[in-house]
């Protein structure tokens, strides 16, 4: 298998720890060795020894790989272990120790994992010495020798982040070598990095040990100045050499006499496996050492870690100066594991332990101090996560920093903002764009509310605040909150739904992170034709970065007939597939349903159970979501979607079968949905207070249809008795066709009028929005019609008819 496709499945992280090595002898190479831990042991590194001198072939030992993902909460690139590091770094006794005693550095390899967050991309020190801390942190957390820098699969861009910068590289390493002075840093000489290695006069090789060519079977060295030919590897070798792409023994004869003659002082291998290869590391250490390679350990065999992920949303806020509350964002049903310390101290202090709950206060603080916490999660009695290292935090003056930042009222162009009032005399706020490098700032805001004006429609933004006191001290900022501007709200025609052309149209719906113990994709879909040629997918809706982190509903696949149901979920690096029995029509309406409890996945055909199969634990789905389209284009739906939702619960075979076609808004775990009934403009809006707003990506307002699933009327109850209610009042009523009705609502939990003919169908519906609503009469005919005023647990608060005349 390529290292690329490697590399995408794996999706690891890499940390080094670091004393520096020994001095080699001259023209002796240092040797680096990597081991893929997703299908490899570490120790087989120290298996290895040269036959004369005894010592190990290999300097270095490189877990391959950890990753670096981006928790679009909270706008920050964060270290991610999956199963196989995880399983590495949480018994480091047996896999990484033992290395360490027999002379080897263990550095952990940190990659990126198609979500927008790499090496090339910080936007600011800030963000750069956060992730250099995450790194420092986890490097003596877990006793490692440093850490190996690879810019490959970062998917600059993604999730609203930002292109790669000038400063980013330099700005990462000055602060991670402050951060671990005596451990080591590496590069893999791959991808944006390579051309952005100055700043403010500053060189990237400044602060790097070692370097390597990352072309397998290639001969050419890195170019890292001030980096000499003792630091740098100029050969790339593929031990595996069952691989047709590996490096053959005439090209590593090669790659060595090379490295030799032109006095390199590294040796990079790739890939060592769990069969004995002596006979061909020889053919290398017998040009570069004069000495054959044997086999002096065991050679050990490996099984797969079990997935435990720790909490995301980490942020501080309350803090008084003496005390602080810890935040995160639950992650399942597991307890979770909280310490924190003084910044300049080298011992944590135990805050929680199998604690329940999102939150924990920490008291005892000392003033205008820097400090650190970490957390992971306790999914079982026997299984942890690696920890999550939150943001450096400063314990303040005793002037309280704003917590329980809330937005809402998300109309486009404008967002009301809302915090928790401190008792200060004023606050000071900062808003940008997600991709921004600069704030905006908004000074001596009287009350803790603020309304955002003229901001991009359907654009991620962050925001945070800080007290001003009296005698003109001011808190710290205000953790980061972030919101979607969303669309300007659009008066529905009625029922409708979307049609995708099977070949650019599709939904964007933003970054979700699923991951967890239960889900539930729901919606109805009518397909005008399958998929003919390979793998013969169609997408409905879902997440898939790779193998090891997907979410997927879709129909057909390379060993499936291309009308059948297919809902995938990932535990650990593999993906466990259930396929429907079922075979769906052309043209005909269906409500699919796809549900995980924890314990079994579930495929609904029209309320029915058609298929289960077992699974247990934590499934990872952490990416954007996309309806219609999943992984490209090739995959993309032909047909139309109607009232999609997604659920951070798994629903039961009756909630399915009894709503089908609507839900309250606030229903518990409704993570998203859409009705998709807007039948106009650039997004179909998300009805819960989550905000999954989704962008229609190559569609116009011709994919609006009014071929529908769920056909909206009025019941014959509906019909009976109406009058204006005491909670609203409508005028003029009766109104000249062509002018504005105004409704003036009162009952803050209103969600939506709706607007129907007298036989009870439904003409327009229009998301409440302010206090005065206005519903235009210019496309309705003289007549009687029906209102009515739903709250956001979609009762009806008032009703009443209304005349156009």
């Amino acid at each position: 298998m390529k290292k690329t496709s490697i590399l995408a499945a794996l999706a690891l992280l890499g940390i080094q720890t670091a004393s520096v090595l020994k001095a080699q002898q001259l023209n002796n190479p240092v040797g680096i060795c990597y081991v893929e831990v997703n299908n490899n042991n570490m120790l087989n590194a120290g298996s290895y020894t040269l036959q004369n001198s005894n010592k190990q072939l290999f300097d270095v030992a490189i877990i391959f790989a950890a990753n670096i993902n981006y928790d679009v909460s909270k706008s920050r690139a964060y270290i991610s272990s999956n199963n196989n590091v995880t399983k590495v770094l949480n018994d480091v006794n047996t896999y990484v120790k033992p290395l360490q005693q027999k002379g080897i550095k263990v550095l952990l390899d940190i990659l990126g994992n198609h979500q927008g967050a790499g090496i090339s991309n910080f936007p600011n020190r800030e963000a750069a010495k956060d992730f250099a801390l995450q790194i420092a942190n986890t490097v003596y957390t877990y006793g490692l020798d440093g850490v190996d820098l690879d810019d490959e699969y970062a998917g600059y861009g993604n999730n609203g982040t930002g292109q790669p910068n000038s400063s980013s590289f330099v700005m990462l390493l000055q602060e991670l070598k402050a951060a671990m002075p005596d451990k080591l840093i590496t590069f893999y000489y791959l991808g944006p990095a390579t051309s952005r290695q100055s700043f403010g006069g500053d060189a990237a090789g400044n602060y790097i040990d070692y370097s390597w060519n990352p072309y397998y079977g290639t001969y050419s060295a890195p170019n890292v100045p001030p980096l000499t030919k003792s630091k740098l590897s100029p050969a790339a070798t593929w031990i595996q050499n069952t691989n047709p792409q590996s490096t053959s023994t005439a090209t590593l004869t090669t790659l060595a006499t090379n490295t030799k003659n032109d006095g390199y002082g590294v040796f990079m291998w790739y890939d060592l496996g769990g069969t004995d290869v002596a006979s061909y590391l020889s053919t290398g250490s017998n040009i570069l050492y004069n000495e054959n390679t044997q086999l002096t350990g065991s050679l050990y065999s490996w099984s797969q870690g079990v997935a435990c992920d720790p909490p995301l949303g980490l942020e501080v806020t309350n803090v008084t100066g003496t005390s602080a509350k810890l935040n995160w964002t639950t992650n399942g049903s597991q307890t979770y594991n909280i310490d924190y310390k003084p910044a300049n101290s080298t011992t944590w202090v135990s805050a929680g332990t199998n604690y329940s709950g999102t939150n924990i206060v920490i008291n005892n603080l000392s003033l205008n101090t820097d400090y650190d916490w970490r957390i992971q999660s306790s999914c079982s009695s026997t299984l942890t996560s690696t920890y999550l290292f939150a943001p450096r935090f400063n314990s303040g003056n005793g002037c309280a920093t704003p917590a329980g930042l809330v937005s809402g009222s998300n109309l486009g162009t404008t967002t009301q903002l809302s915090w928790d009032a401190t008792g200060a005399s004023s606050y000071n706020l900062q808003y940008k764009t997600t991709a921004a490098t600069n704030w905006t700032d908004v000074p001596n805001i009287s009350t803790n509310t603020y309304t955002l004006q003229n901001l991009s429609p359907n654009t991620s933004y962050q925001w945070k605040v800080q007290s001003v006191c009296t005698g003109g001290t001011v808190s710290t900022y205000s953790g980061e909150s972030t919101f979607n501007s969303g669309f300007a709200p659009v008066t529905s025609p009625g029922a409708r739904s979307l049609s995708f052309n099977g070949n650019t149209n599709y939904l964007n719906a933003g970054q979700f992170n699923l991951s967890g113990n239960a889900l539930t994709f729901e919606g109805w879909v009518k397909v005008n034709a399958f998929k003919t040629g390979f793998p013969y997918i169609s997408s409905v809706m879902g997440i898939e970065v790779g193998d090891n982190n997907s979410a997927i509903l879709r129909f057909g696949d390379g060993n499936l007939a291309n009308n059948k149901l297919q809902f995938i979920l990932s535990f650990g690096s593999s993906q466990i597939k259930l396929n429907s029995n079922a075979g769906l029509n052309t043209n005909t309406w269906y409500h699919i349903a796809a549900t995980y409890d924890g314990a079994s996945m579930k495929l609904y055909i029209n309320g029915t159970l058609d298929a289960s199969a077992t699974a247990t634990g934590n499934f990872t789905a952490n990416g954007i979501l996309y309806l219609a389209r999943n992984y490209d284009n090739s995959r993309t739906l032909n047909g139309n979607l109607d009232e999609f939702r997604v659920w951070k619960r798994a629903l039961t075979a009756q909630e399915i079968l009894d709503n089908k076609c609507n839900v309250a808004a606030n229903s518990t775990a409704l993570e998203a949905n859409w009705k998709m009934d807007e039948g106009s403009g650039n997004g179909a809006l998300d009805a819960t207070a989550n905000t999954h707003f989704a962008t229609l990506t190559n569609m116009t307002n011709a994919n609006w249809s009014t071929d529908v699933a769920c056909n909206s009327s009025l019941s014959v109850d509906d019909l009976k008795g109406l009058a204006i209610g005491k909670e609203s009042s409508v005028y003029p009523n009766p109104v000249k066709k062509g002018s504005d009705i105004h409704f003036k609502i009162e009952n803050n939990s209103a969600s939506e009028i709706s607007l129907y003919d007298i036989s009870g169908k439904l003409l327009k519906k229009q998301r409440i929005n302010k206090n005065n609503n206005i519903v235009n009469t210019q496309d309705l005919s003289v007549g009687t019609y029906i209102y009515k005023i739903i709250s956001v647990d979609n009762h009806i608060l008032s009703s009443g008819k209304i005349m156009v005349k």
